[in-house]
């Protein structure tokens, strides 16, 4: 079985925090996408 945990994820690119402390978890068999404010997949 596969699956992928993310714990506290942040990036930032200079003083922009683009994302800030986000956790899933993703089970074996899900899909999964990150949309923008503007809908653009990420």
């Amino acid at each position: 079985m596969n699956s992928i945990t993310i714990n506290s994820l942040t990036k930032k690119y200079g003083d922009f925090t683009a994302v800030d402390d986000v956790s899933f978890y993703i089970d074996d068999g899900e899909i999964f996408g990150l949309l923008g404010p503007n809908g653009a997949r990420k």
